[in-house]
């Protein structure tokens, strides 16, 4: 699968995380899905209310509100955005959450490594996914 973003949206994901650092940065992911692309047309970062260097969780108001702007404007649920402040892979707690969430979209950065990564859980197994980068050099 391939998610595409912009080279200015995944500046705006490094600059919450490295802002919200050490707690772990969160957003919501929104866009279109088709034929296996994604592309992120909106970014809703949210409040991590666990206030965890480890983990993170969405507040539920804020949630609803991204969701059902989104909704009203076509965009479907692509996944999930937070930060790591270790290598970007997914968590122990990732890989819980990932199960419960079906396809839904892990983008994750690391802070120690400086870079993004994106992965979807398919049949309990863990898929990278390709990041294509629109406006990149």
């Amino acid at each position: 699968m391939i998610l595409r973003l912009t080279s200015q949206q995944l500046n705006y994901l490094e600059n919450e995380a490295k802002k919200s650092s050490p707690i772990e940065a969160c957003a919501l992911l929104f866009g279109k899905l088709a034929h296996e692309e994604a592309t992120v047309e909106r970014i809703a970062v949210t409040p991590n209310v666990a206030e965890s260097t480890i983990r993170f969780e969405i507040d539920s108001q804020a949630f609803y509100r991204a969701f059902t702007a989104a909704n009203q404007d076509g965009l479907t649920f692509l996944g999930f955005f937070h930060s790591h402040p270790a290598p970007v892979v997914p968590s122990i707690a990732d890989l819980h959450f990932m199960r419960l969430w079906g396809d839904a979209i892990w983008l994750i950065f690391s802070l120690t490594e400086n870079r993004f990564a994106a992965f979807r859980m398919r049949r309990s197994r863990v898929y990278a996914l390709i990041l294509d980068i629109e406006g990149k050099d």
